[in-house]
């Protein structure tokens, strides 16, 4: 398998199981939604804004900007607007990934953090970074949906493959 095809399964993958968490999260009162429970982001809807603002963090650096910070959670008050923008990010994410060719992916890209460090690394780790942060965060919203008794989704990867064989719907 060509790496373009291997990432493009990732993000099917990593896509995948995000929608089936935001829906968990649809489901959620508002107190469930701005429980603070400790997590790296304290919050259910912190969390999803900030996973949906690394994304768009990423996008712009491979773009050659590189963000001072991340989106502001206030600027997405409710999961639908919090949808909105994301389905707008996902859209240009798999655009880019259609767009590149395997020469691409190896290339070096220059980008500098939030602290104003600059670093050079091929697309395609940045590419496999993004993804493996997102099945971190799933990981402390599975953490936080147990917390409150709230009925999650498994969303392990050989599940999405079983899925998207035919073999199991999950």
């Amino acid at each position: 398998m060509e790496t373009k095809e291997y990432i493009k399964q990732v993000y099917d993958y990593c896509y995948w199981a995000n929608k089936r968490y935001f829906a968990v999260a649809e489901g959620l009162s508002e107190e469930q939604l701005h429980k603070m429970q400790g997590h790296s982001w304290g919050d259910i809807h912190a969390m999803l804004v900030h996973m949906m603002s690394s994304e768009w963090v990423w996008l712009q650096r491979w773009h050659g900007t590189s963000p001072k910070s991340h989106l502001n959670k206030n600027d997405f008050p409710t999961l639908a607007s919090v949808k909105e923008r994301w389905n707008k990010v996902e859209a240009e994410m798999m655009a880019h990934i259609e767009s590149q060719t395997e020469k691409s992916l190896q290339a070096e890209i220059t980008y500098s953090n939030f602290n104003g460090e600059t670093f050079r690394v091929p697309l395609y780790q940045m590419l496999m970074h993004v993804a493996n942060h997102e099945t971190h965060h799933r990981g402390e919203l599975a953490a936080m949906f147990a917390l409150m008794n709230v009925p999650h989704p498994e969303e392990e990867v050989i599940q999405y493959f079983l899925n998207s064989s035919g073999q199991k719907k999950f």
